[in-house]
């Protein structure tokens, strides 16, 4: 079955984060968020999450966008202008529900008509723009208290392709 794609990584307080902004990094911001097993959603405990966005920031602020075939660039171009104009009505839906642009969220049209920066936005909840399948490099971030509250958030969106958990405790 092909189920689509609204992939989220829940990252538990006691996790490895230089590990866990590796892993999300290439799973947000590669092919350009244009595939089916793209992170889409953060779900972190709110103990960590300032401290895992600054982190992110600094990762996506050194991501080489230019030429997909260059063997340098992490991040390619999106696939045409439909697909930009629906990553930028996905930003400005996420601003009027409530979300903060960490980084991001802008054209680069320097590199190409259709090369964006890869985006991380703070949403407050689980909003509807969250809840959409968009396929572009946006990465919404929500904070947790507890791991059932955690599974909750994962589990509420009509798509389901891949998820992960970033912790060390094997229960």
């Amino acid at each position: 079955l092909e189920l689509g794609g609204n992939n989220a990584i829940v990252v538990c307080e006691d996790a490895r984060l230089d590990l866990a902004v590796r892993a999300i990094l290439f799973g947000a911001v590669g092919t350009a968020g244009q595939r089916c097993t793209t992170t889409r959603r953060l779900i972190v405990h709110r103990s960590i999450v300032d401290d895992l966005v600054q982190r992110l920031a600094t990762a996506y602020a050194q991501v080489p966008i230019g030429n997909a075939l260059d063997p340098k660039t992490l991040m390619g171009p999106l696939v045409n202008m439909q697909a930009v104009d629906t990553m930028f009505e996905a930003i400005e839906r996420a601003k009027a529900e409530g979300g903060q642009v960490v980084c991001g969220a802008k054209r680069r049209p320097d590199i190409g008509p259709f090369f964006v920066e890869p985006t991380i936005i703070r949403m407050p909840s689980q909003s509807s723009v969250v809840q959409d399948e968009t396929f572009a490099p946006i990465l919404y971030v929500m904070a947790y208290d507890s791991f059932d509250e955690a599974l909750a958030m994962h589990n509420d969106v009509p798509q389901g392709l891949s998820s992960a958990i970033f912790t060390e405790s094997m229960r």
